[in-house]
């Protein structure tokens, strides 16, 4: 019995070795097999979605936008500024029943009539008819800016709407001063109560009224 265990006993001990050696081999391949498709894999975001998924791109929605969509609008009478070259003066002068008048705003005019697009969020504070301009609508957007749109017809709201930028609210119509054009908007823009030239405002923020 004890020739026999003296066999056995070496040849069980190799044996729970050799079992041992066999388990450290797999474990350590599994973990380089691990490692190396690890370096292969992208944990980004990018990675869960397809690549054609379109990103979403973070705008910025206050930025004034004009009061037209039309490509083929143009300006037809510039904003009088004092400091602007004689030629561009006389540009912005009006003529009305023989008397010439500074013009306080723009005037966007086509040969067709075109629609009057709000140029920032607001609230509709009047809707008025007026000798020289037609009918007039003022839009406030914060205590100290305001936007006035002359000669529009066909206006699609009421005074306490309240109105989201680049939604079309009326349509430019014929213009009842002298000019060139089937068609005009005659457009101004007060900052605490005193006319700016909204030419100047299209690459600003509402953020700059305040």
């Amino acid at each position: 019995m004890n020739k026999y265990s003296k066999i056995l006993l070496p040849t069980f001990y190799i044996g729970i070795i050799a079992v041992m050696v066999l388990c450290s081999t797999l474990v350590v391949s599994g973990v380089k097999t691990y490692l190396l498709n690890r370096q292969e894999m992208k944990f980004t975001i990018d990675n869960v979605f397809d690549e054609d998924t379109t990103p979403v791109v973070k705008t910025e929605t206050n930025i004034i936008v004009k009061p037209y969509i039309s490509d083929s609008v143009k300006v037809g009478r510039y904003f009088y500024d004092f400091e602007s070259d004689e030629k561009k003066q006389e540009n912005s002068l009006i003529l009305y029943e023989d008397t010439y008048m500074q013009n306080n705003g723009v005037d966007y005019v086509d040969n067709k009539n075109f629609d009057v697009v709000a140029i920032l969020d607001g609230e509709i504070i009047s809707i008025e008819d007026s000798e020289v301009y037609g009918k007039v609508v003022t839009i406030k957007h914060n205590d100290n800016l305001k936007s006035v749109y002359s000669n529009v017809d066909g206006v699609l709201v009421t005074v306490g709407y309240k109105i989201h930028q680049g939604e079309i609210f009326a349509m430019s119509a014929k213009p009842k001063l002298q000019s060139d054009y089937e068609s005009m908007l005659h457009f101004e823009v007060f900052y605490k109560e005193s006319a700016i030239d909204p030419e100047n405002m299209y690459t600003m923020s509402v953020s700059d009224f305040q």
